[in-house]
């Protein structure tokens, strides 16, 4: 089981900051001294990682303005577990330009740049054990937003789900629904939500679904 994020500590590593759990004291001795990984060190394509923190951006920027502020980042954190001074800690460190609010391309370059950010609960956390659990959230929530029973969700049905449930706004919500709609075809197939819910753990934090160590 990954650690949920009370049992996390955001520690300075070489300049940089990782995500480490407080217990058993072996591995956090070990985190400590290890450095940072970068992409090229767990080989993973820049694409891809580029693809998680879009996911997360759409999840996080409620408002729908193109930015994530301060708020909007420790409103999503603290609902993951986080503290007031976690969140602190992770938001100076992607907010390269000091400006008080995150851009996408922000975000991006901090996820390339922190590995940790990667597997942290409500940014990128998942653990395979949970596939099961994780698809059977997915299915309630499809059940409860496909409202006329057709087999599928569209817009206007995740748009009157999230306006009832949460305070996203409509530009918002469009974004998160271009996120779950993969095929581009204007419909969410359950298969879809089960694929995003599995991918993307901001998105089962920010609609409720599942709790933020799966």
């Amino acid at each position: 089981m990954l650690p949920n994020a009370k049992q996390l500590a955001c520690l300075s590593v070489g300049g940089s900051f990782a995500f480490v759990a407080l217990i058993p004291i072996s591995r956090l001795a070990r985190t400590i001294g290890a450095p940072v990984m970068s992409v090229e060190d767990k080989g993973v394509m820049r694409t891809e990682v580029e693809s998680g923190a879009d996911a997360v951006f759409a999840v996080i920027d409620k408002n729908g303005d193109g930015s994530v502020s301060r708020a909007e980042m420790t409103e999503h954190l603290l609902k993951a577990g986080y503290n007031e001074a976690a969140v602190e800690v992770i938001f100076a460190k992607l907010d390269s330009d000091a400006d008080g609010e995150l851009s996408k391309e922000e975000l991006r370059e901090g996820f390339a740049k922190f590995a940790p950010l990667r597997e942290a609960p409500g940014l990128g956390a998942f653990n395979a054990k949970f596939v099961d659990e994780i698809n059977s959230d997915a299915d309630a929530l499809f059940a409860a937003v496909d409202a006329d029973g057709g087999g599928s969700i569209s817009k206007e049905e995740l748009r009157e789900h999230l306006k009832r449930e949460t305070d996203y706004s409509f530009k918002a919500i469009s974004a998160i629904f271009r996120l779950l709609d993969a095929n581009g075809d204007g419909a969410v197939e359950r298969h879809e939500l089960r694929e995003a819910f599995v991918k993307h753990s901001p998105l089962r934090l920010a609609l409720g679904q599942g709790p933020n160590f799966k």
